[in-house]
């Protein structure tokens, strides 16, 4: 019995390690002294060594003493105390290449040891892991290009419930991306945008189609939107449809300024007095109906390129019509066509913070007509009669423009609402004369505390409001204490020192408001805050919010 037990246990131990020969991953038995007594034909692969080489040896031998201190030893240590356990590492090769192994220690009692071992098996994933981690890589490099689009996007499943969305949309909601990913549209706008949003996504997914419309959006908080939206059917590997992504841009600021332009190109082609738009050169860039009329603008060849070929000022002026044109935000005098005959002319410029924008506006009008209408068409309009600063006109005209640039650049804007303490008072003790002249000399000290690409207005009695590029609301603060700061030392009415101070409403875009109406209101708000503030003379909007 004893001969035919020793027989069969070697014979089971001759099959293990035969078995083993045929074994492409690092499989190996190593017992109790952390010796090798059998070997994979994946061991012999890896380190390039004979299996006569290896079988015997120690793990320590064969690994290092780093290796073999630091990592091998104590998960050997786990599992022969009865513990399976489980390990990566990087190991070199006998070719010297890096590779990535998955270990699995487990407990062994068989006829290959002399007590308790351990099998080992471990598995090369280094290809495995390469592609993972070019996966990931491939995967955030399309995260930053998406999150970096300007324009909104976003996927939706089957339920219309929101799967993904980049920075651009979760920024235009006004929420956090968490507050967006498992919702619907009713759950983040109002009922009616809702199910009108909600039919277009039918149509999308019911007809298997790609869909582009405007559509106008009202959220909760009130905000009307109008979005180019391109939406398509999405499909997975087995062209399954699985939901739709929506690609779109906020187009409200734009299509209101296509509609204000074309009101304007019709104002400017029916009015009967001839009107020019030049570049800065002087050159003719459009005419009217009424300048083709008179001076021959339709007939084929015959269009002068600038305005000078039109046109020349009296030699004893001495001032050329080119250095005008380029050079003066307005100007008015006398121009001579090639007849001698005299018109009244005036020169407008219309730009931004651009100077390669800019273009001038050359109305005409005779000496018969009417100066005093002119002079209101076209000096009045924009201006405060009184201290001419822009009036509310202008202010909200640059304010729109400057929400569009923004919304494009992704910059901040501050809208300040300045109201005069105590002016009513001197109003009505030193007579509206002498009124109307303090608020001169408080708009010209007041007008010193901002930039030329800034805009400040008077919109009303005493009631003045900015318009500032920011970077921080901190900006906002410096400009405020600024403005507080010119008005301390006081103003001499009727030979009488006169105090005067303001109260000032700080509202920011986008924050506080997405049109210029609301950011004027929610500054105005602001003003009434400060004006009850105990210590500070300026407020922000969102002030009241945590009061």
């Amino acid at each position: 019995m004893t001969s035919d037990s020793s027989l069969d246990s070697r014979l089971t131990k001759d099959s293990e390690a035969s078995i083993l020969d045929h074994i492409c991953d690092l499989v190996s038995v190593v017992d109790r002294h952390y010796r090798y007594q059998a070997v994979s034909q994946g061991y012999v692969n890896f380190f390039g060594l004979p299996r006569s080489d290896i079988v015997g040896r120690t793990v320590c031998e064969l690994h290092g003493e780093m290796v073999f201190y630091e990592s091998l030893k104590p998960a050997l240590d786990k599992t022969l105390a009865g513990e399976d356990h489980h390990l990566q590492f990087w190991r070199e090769n006998h070719k010297g290449e890096m590779r990535f192994l998955d270990g699995q220690h487990n407990v062994y009692n068989g006829p290959l040891t002399d007590g308790p071992g351990v099998a080992v098996v471990v598995r090369d994933i280094t290809e495995v892991i390469t592609a993972q981690q070019a996966l990931e890589q491939e995967r955030q490099l399309l995260s930053t290009i998406i999150n970096a689009v300007p324009d909104m996007i976003f996927m939706k499943d089957m339920q219309r419930r929101y799967q993904l969305c980049n920075d651009s949309f979760a920024e235009f909601l006004g929420l956090d991306r968490s507050d967006i990913i498992g919702n619907n549209d009713r759950q983040l706008m109002s009922e009616r945008s809702a199910a009108y949003i909600t039919s277009r996504d039918d149509q999308v997914l019911e007809l298997e189609s790609s869909q582009r419309c405007d559509e106008w959006v009202s959220y909760t908080d009130g905000r009307r939107r109008l979005l180019d939206m391109y939406k398509l059917p999405l499909r997975d590997q087995h062209n399954n449809l699985i939901g739709l992504v929506g690609i779109g841009r906020n187009v409200t600021f734009e299509r209101e300024t296509e509609q204000r332009l074309l009101t304007s190109s019709l104002l400017f082609e029916t009015t009967s007095d001839p009107c020019f738009i030049l570049s800065e050169t002087g050159l003719i860039l459009s005419t009217n109906s009424a300048a083709k009329h008179c001076f021959n603008q339709g007939q084929q060849n015959t269009a002068p390129a600038f305005f000078s070929d039109l046109f020349h000022i009296p030699s004893k002026q001495g001032l050329p019509l080119q250095e005008i044109i380029g050079q003066s935000a307005n100007w008015q005098g006398e121009l001579f066509d090639d007849g001698n005959h005299s018109y009244l002319v005036t020169i407008s410029r219309v730009g931004d913070s651009n100077p390669q924008m800019n273009r001038y506006v050359a109305v005409l009008r005779s000496p018969e007509s009417d100066r005093q209408l002119t002079d209101e068409l076209i000096n009045k309009a924009y201006h405060d009669p009184l201290t001419s600063l822009p009036n509310r006109l202008m202010f909200m005209s640059r304010l729109e423009s400057a929400i569009i640039r923004s919304e494009r650049q992704q910059r901040k804007l501050a809208v300040l609402f300045i109201d005069l303490n105590e002016f009513k008072p001197i109003n009505d003790q030193f007579g509206h004369t002498e009124g109307d002249k303090l608020l001169q000399e408080i708009a010209n000290a007041l007008a010193g505390n901002f930039r030329a690409t800034d805009t400040l207005a008077r919109i009303g009695g005493d009631e003045f409001v900015a318009l500032i590029d920011i970077d921080s609301p901190e900006a906002a603060i410096d400009v405020a204490q600024k403005i507080l700061a010119s008005l301390e030392a006081g103003f001499t009415v009727s030979d009488t020192r006169v105090s005067i101070s303001a109260s000032i409403g700080i509202s920011l875009f986008p924050g506080d408001g997405g049109t210029a109406t609301e950011l004027i209101c929610q500054a105005d708000k602001a003003m009434y805050l400060a004006k009850r503030g105990q210590q500070e003379s300026y407020a922000f909007a969102s002030d009241s919010e945590q009061g």
